[in-house]
């Protein structure tokens, strides 16, 4: 007699459950794990819940999430071609693999996700394998810490890496469920961080996204024959994905870059550039209760997978606190370094924000930030760039790879496969694609603290108008 499936409730997929086989075992083997656990105490939007006040969500629940929509993209896919076909015969025996990577994708994440990557760089003098991004985190972790787990249900941590290595172009097909424009990812995380944050832009159909689904051979640079790939009928998916690309640009400029999150992530970028700073290649010499981990990081020291891992978003935030309790008594980058603490932990008014509309003024405050290195005043403003396209058509940065397409950019054009199963690219089957295929989301800002009257004096010598900054304190989402 089988067990009952073990059944998770989420807010956004309702019922998840993991059957009593070798693949539910796997899963929740792997959720068990101190490595995943960890992810409980890691935001998935950083910063954003200073914002979005329901913006709580964990790298865990989405993670699990991700597992959950990459189950449901193979049955769909193994119940429309058959488990013999062709088509499918490919991803039957990494089924299990392509799982594991879809749960353990973002399992390298820092503190505050994205922003403490962007914070802290790795070592200069660091050697070839150490991680420089959270991927190369996840793939280390991986292959120390979960080889032995993956191991018993028969699947190799190095075929999991090799899925989750975007510079390894081998087997696409199981690359798409989790790294391309039509991911289990980005639609997991564009249906939670819609519903969590409140605006509806990231919503989309995602059953109907699943219905259209369909694997095509298409021609790829390196590859002469052509290769399988995800792809979607284009005779019911054409709506669908208009609403799913277009539910990405929308959420990337209501939630992702909103101005007040990107003021607080300032900051708290420039916080760490300061204790960096203080600490100036020594790690004894930052200030106040400090994790070991993060010291070491500070003073640009690399550390073991079991440091890193110690790092979480409440480690972090005690230590704000602590900093933010700092005397005056230990100088002056002490005290400074005490007061923007204050301001993020009681969320206090964030930077002002002046927009870069004109590559002029773009320019202007590369040069104005360029020339504060060095100086006290450089820890309290911050140059914002964001640049990307909700879409990204098979002609993307062109012009970036001598007059042809990169091949990691071409890997990731949606295909519309036709009645023959000959597949053609998005953009060129509908006209909405085709026009947000050509339309650059562009964000340039310069942020400054108003509190530092001498950073006022300087910006006000250079011409800038700080009475038309803005800190959008007041408008929450």
């Amino acid at each position: 007699m089988s067990s009952l499936p073990k059944v998770i409730r989420d807010p956004v997929h309702n019922l998840i459950e993991l059957p009593d086989d070798d693949e539910g075992r796997m899963i929740l083997a792997l959720i068990d794990r101190p490595e995943f656990q960890r992810l409980r105490r890691i935001r998935q939007l950083g910063l954003g819940f200073l914002v979005y006040p329901g913006a709580e969500h964990s790298r865990w629940a989405h993670s699990l999430g991700v597992c959950h929509i990459a189950r449901r993209m193979l049955d769909a896919l193994a119940k429309h071609h058959g488990e013999d076909s062709d088509e499918y015969r490919d991803l039957r025996p990494l089924r299990r693999t392509i799982l594991a990577a879809a749960l353990l994708h973002d399992l390298g994440h820092g503190p505050f996700s994205h922003v403490f990557e962007r914070a802290i760089k790795p070592p200069t003098a660091a050697q070839d394998e150490y991680p420089r991004d959270h991927e190369g985190w996840s793939r280390r972790i991986i292959r120390e810490r979960l080889a032995g787990v993956l191991c018993k249900y028969d699947v190799e941590a190095d075929k999991v890496v090799q899925i989750l290595n975007k510079e390894d172009r081998g087997n696409l097909l199981s690359k798409d469920f989790v790294s391309s424009q039509l991911d289990a990812d980005r639609m997991d995380y564009l249906l939670r961080d819609s519903k969590a944050c409140g605006p509806r832009y990231g919503e989309f159909d995602l059953d109907w996204m699943l219905h259209s689904l369909r694997i095509g051979k298409v021609s790829v640079k390196g590859q002469a024959d052509g290769v399988w790939r995800l792809c979607l009928d284009s005779r019911k998916a054409i709506h669908v994905v208009e609403e799913f690309i277009q539910a990405r640009e929308f959420i990337y400029l209501q939630v992702y870059v909103h101005r007040t999150t990107r003021a607080y992530e300032a900051l708290l970028t420039n916080i760490l550039a300061l204790a960096a700073a203080i600490a100036d290649g020594d790690p004894g010499k930052v200030p106040g209760a400090c994790p070991e981990a993060l010291r070491e990081m500070l003073a640009g020291r690399q550390v073991d997978t079991d440091s890193y891992m110690s790092l979480d978003d409440f480690r972090l935030w005690c230590t704000f606190m602590d900093w933010s309790k700092l005397s005056s008594g230990g100088g002056e980058n002490a005290a400074r370094l005490a007061r923007m603490c204050l301001m993020l932990v009681h969320r206090k008014q964030p930077y002002k924000c002046i927009e870069l509309h004109e590559r002029g003024n773009q320019d202007k405050a590369l040069e104005f930030i360029t020339k504060l290195k060095g100086t006290d005043l450089f820890f309290s403003c911050s140059r914002d760039t964001f640049s990307d396209l909700a879409y990204r058509n098979a002609l993307y940065r062109q012009s970036k790879h001598s007059g042809e397409a990169g091949e990691e950019e071409e890997d990731k054009v949606i295909f519309f496969l036709d009645k023959q199963g000959k597949p053609h690219p998005a953009e060129s089957e509908s006209k909405v694609i085709d026009a947000i295929s050509k339309i650059e989301t562009s964000v340039y800002r310069l942020y400054y603290d108003e509190r530092e009257s001498k950073l006022v004096e300087e910006l006000l010598k250079g011409g800038w108008d700080c009475s038309a900054g803005n800190s959008g304190k007041e408008d929450e989402g």
